[in-house]
């Protein structure tokens, strides 16, 4: 954990004590001790420094000033759902690299029964999300929104997005350089959209964006996507 999240409840006082996996990766990791400081951030609020005043073998208090303004997210994410163990590491991965949406959507190769496995309730996916923020170093935590029907998905996408794009295999990318704007990525399934939901996203302004011609599996092109259109768009100077 890069930053220790608390809740606004914990941090109200200035004080905190935690019992919890934090407590022990403060202890374990960080080897916590009176007057030792560590990164800390409140859930969708600020972040700081926090100083360790007790150390037990089952607790660690701290006080914690938090005046800093978190990590923006900058990208929002539709996922066609994959298998339960492939969505874990997406939620964890792209929590991590600062997405805001994730639109959980059903579509034509996408496992019906998928739709009622446990990560996809609030309390099963949520600390998979923190978890994913702490190892990012922010704390503005994702929204999560689940699309069982693929028809009904096009509403629910934020209006200010200005670059849509669509994974899919080819032979060159299409995204111009200079491209800018909020960026919304589609990834679909293992067996990938059919040409139905391709011809549903173009209609909807997203344009192909592809890491070449080879096939990817979701979970990899749901990190691999984000990471280069991030370079893209935020780390080249032309």
């Amino acid at each position: 954990m890069n930053l220790i999240l608390v809740t606004a409840e914990e941090a109200a006082s200035g004080t905190c004590t935690l019992t919890d996996n934090r407590a022990e990766h403060l202890r374990k990791f960080l080897h916590a001790a009176p007057g030792s400081t560590f990164r800390v951030g409140i859930i969708d609020g600020l972040q700081g420094e926090a100083t360790v005043t007790e150390v037990t073998d089952a607790t660690v208090t701290f006080s914690l000033v938090c005046e800093e303004a978190p990590l923006q997210p900058w990208y929002d994410l539709i996922l066609a759902l994959p298998r339960p163990r492939s969505l874990r590491r997406i939620l964890f991965q792209s929590a991590a690299m600062g997405v805001r949406n994730v639109f959980i959507v059903g579509a034509k190769k996408v496992e019906k029964s998928y739709f009622s496995m446990h990560l996809l309730r609030e309390e099963e996916y949520r600390p998979v999300l923190l978890e994913g923020l702490m190892q990012g170093k922010s704390t503005i935590l994702p929204k999560l929104t689940i699309v069982p029907k693929f028809h009904e998905l096009w509403p629910l996408l934020p209006e200010e997005d200005t670059l849509r794009l669509i994974a899919n295999p080819a032979e060159r990318n299409t995204l111009s350089a200079d491209a800018k704007g909020f960026p919304l990525i589609a990834v679909g399934p293992d067996g990938g959209w059919t040409e139905a939901e391709n011809q549903a996203f173009a209609e909807h302004g997203f344009q192909p964006f592809t890491l070449g011609s080879r096939p990817l599996r979701t979970d990899t092109a749901a990190i691999a996507l984000p990471a280069v259109i991030q370079d893209r768009l935020y780390f080249r100077e032309n």
